[in-house]
């Protein structure tokens, strides 16, 4: 696949709890994104992707919930392409 790359924007305010409208659960958005990689990886395809999105806001009005979204992102990613996802907290 020669000159093939797949563009994957990740975003976060898919989730359901997300102010302007999400409907995908934190489980659905962690398959997502599994299911974005492990193709990819299974075709052989390079994937250039961002993080982006994600409204939420926790009880101290701070951005940890959509934090929380990008690191399952990040995990699922490593996991597919090196084998093990890194120890996130």
């Amino acid at each position: 696949m020669k000159g093939n790359l797949l563009l994957y924007q990740a975003g976060a305010d898919a989730h359901i709890d997300d102010p302007l409208g999400g409907w995908m659960t934190s489980k659905q958005l962690a398959e997502r994104d599994r299911i974005v990689f492990d193709i990819a990886a299974t075709i052989g395809l390079p994937v250039a992707w961002n993080l982006a999105g994600g409204y939420q806001r926790d009880e101290q009005g701070g951005i940890e919930p959509v934090l929380a979204i990008h690191r399952r992102t990040l995990a699922a990613c490593a996991d597919v392409f090196l084998g093990g996802a890194p120890a996130l907290t």
